[in-house]
């Protein structure tokens, strides 16, 4: 069990059991919360980098700190574990856990029983992102190093072929980096090292040539452009029909959107993708381009795969953060632009959530045991974790007049008595915690209550 403390601050070393492996401090690239629970009931995350996945629940009550559930170590020494996200078996419900990095191959863990259920096999070089559609647990998307998005069905009846969807050709031209599932699961978005951002039109999924010989293969993306960001695009959301995205080097967070593109319209025609015989910066089959709304600024973000964490839930103000490299995070909430800018000014309205739910996601009592961990679950009547702001704050802080304009954060915090780069940030369903993990092995957990001093 790790040592309580506020927040849970530990270094890789302070968790070895017996000792083991205490001169080193592996950093951690990726965290997650299991996103199949209602919030507030057993908000179980993993926690990934180099040979290492632990899976922790935070303790209950006045408790502080986490209890380690799980803990697998790769066989592969040079392993170098970037990206965990969650699914679970369509027969049993059971958790599974996604990991991947520096090795071509995506490994599928059963964390229950701790075996190794599925390693996916195919792509030619490091993997750098995955990502579960919202549509179904059992489709899980792989950007690589080799320029290609793979998109895999973990049905035990499509294991003779789990490939089912290639994202290649010219869409990416170095190495893919970040990529994302818009809510329908029809939608994909990637970012690269050729600062390319790309959004694909997918088939329905599981396709109908799952599980056998004929992968289908798409060409070109449904909407390009390399004119958002000056450099590596390592962090790309959707929140509703909008994109957050974010470049190394860079320092800003940016909100667009692709003219045209809404996903409440008919699914667009494959045809109508632009092809390599377009040379335009930007080329979309929705529109004329794009539009930039809001940048956020994020000092001391610099770093190339430094990624923010979206909060966004039914009935509750959407929360955009991101650490930097002096253990601070940053957090803005979406919906104080519309509460501040009353009058009619505010150049789109933001896509709150009243309820709706993704079809994948079905709600169960526990994943680790027939006790939850009864944490109190947080507001769910539109409140915010973030403090108001006085009057000559909202000022400063919510105009939004200049699509150029960068906007400070609404609130921050430090991590307290340790220096790191904070590299992933994931917040459970209910928002009731955020882990931020980093360089020098460290996970830092916090409860509401330290977020909303």
């Amino acid at each position: 069990m790790i040592p309580a403390s506020s927040p849970l601050v530990k270094s890789n070393a302070n968790l070895y059991p017996n000792g083991q492996g205490s001169d080193i401090k592996t950093p951690f690239y990726g965290v997650a919360f299991y996103p199949y629970t209602a919030p507030g009931i057993d908000p179980i995350f993993a926690v990934t980098g180099g040979r290492e996945t632990i899976i922790c629940r935070p303790l209950p009550g006045k408790q502080k700190g986490a209890e380690i559930l799980q803990w697998f170590r790769d066989e592969d020494q040079y392993a170098g574990l970037n990206s965990c996200v969650w699914s679970r078996d369509l027969e049993t419900g059971e958790p599974l856990v996604c990991v991947a990095g520096t090795s071509p191959k995506v490994k599928v863990i059963n964390v229950k029983t701790g075996q190794l259920v599925q390693t996916l096999i195919g792509h030619g070089n490091e993997i750098e992102d995955l990502a579960v559609s919202p549509s179904s647990p059992s489709i899980l998307a792989s950007a690589s190093m080799d320029h290609s998005i793979r998109i895999w069905s973990l049905d035990s009846n499509h294991q003779s072929n789990p490939c089912n969807v290639i994202c290649a050709g010219e869409g990416h031209k170095e190495g893919v980096l970040t990529i994302a599932f818009h809510h329908t699961g029809r939608y994909l978005v990637s970012g690269g090292m050729d600062c390319i951002i790309n959004l694909w039109a997918l088939p329905e999924l599981p396709s109908k040539n799952a599980g056998s010989d004929k992968t289908t293969i798409l060409h070109y993306p449904h909407f390009s452009t390399m004119a958002i960001h000056s450099d590596y695009v390592d962090c790309i959301r959707f929140f509703d029909d909008l994109i957050l995205s974010k470049s190394a080097q860079e320092g800003k967070i940016v909100l667009w959107k692709i003219d045209g593109f809404s996903s409440g319209k008919p699914f667009p025609n494959p045809e109508t993708a632009p092809t390599s015989h377009d040379f335009r910066e930007t080329k979309s089959a929705f529109g004329e381009g794009y539009q930039r709304l809001l940048q956020f600024e994020a000092p001391q973000t610099e770093l190339f795969y430094m990624r923010f964490g979206f909060f966004d839930s039914p009935g509750m103000h959407p929360v955009l953060s991101i650490g930097n490299t002096n253990s601070k995070v940053y957090f803005w909430d979406l919906k104080r632009f519309e509460v501040y800018n009353p009058n009619g000014d505010v150049p789109f309205r933001l896509p709150i959530k009243r309820g709706r739910r993704p079809p994948g996601i079905q709600r169960e009592t526990s994943i680790a045991s027939t006790t939850s961990s009864s944490i109190v679950p947080g507001s769910n009547d539109g409140q915010s974790a973030i403090p108001a702001a006085s009057p000559a704050a909202a000022a400063r802080k919510y105009d939004i007049s200049d699509p150029f304009n960068v906007i400070e954060a609404h609130s921050s915090i430090v991590v307290p008595k340790v220096s790191f780069a904070a590299r992933q940030i994931a917040w459970s369903v209910g928002g009731e915690w955020m882990v931020v993990v980093g360089d020098n092995g460290v996970i830092a957990l916090f409860g509401r209550e330290l977020i909303n001093r």
